[in-house]
């Protein structure tokens, strides 16, 4: 698994709503993967989060922002 999978799950269209924290980011990889990861790998996650959703482009910076970025992140 990669921080970009993890990414996917966490923020689904379920939780799409969801604060992108690390403490959040944290809380669900142990919910729901029984995975501990450190706070370094969560506040990437969570900040890719915030980075996407703080742009202006929609969907068309996703992958090289989100997608290529977190899926270099083994877990």
């Amino acid at each position: 698994m990669n921080a970009y999978e993890l990414f996917d799950a966490a923020f689904d269209s379920a939780n799409d709503h969801r604060e992108s924290t690390a403490a959040y980011v944290k809380q669900y990889a142990d919910g729901a993967f029984d995975l501990v990861i450190s706070d370094e790998v969560a506040e990437a996650i969570a900040a890719a989060k915030r980075k996407f959703d703080a742009n202006g482009d929609g969907s068309n910076d996703f992958y090289h922002m989100v997608r290529a970025p977190l899926e270099e992140i083994e877990l």
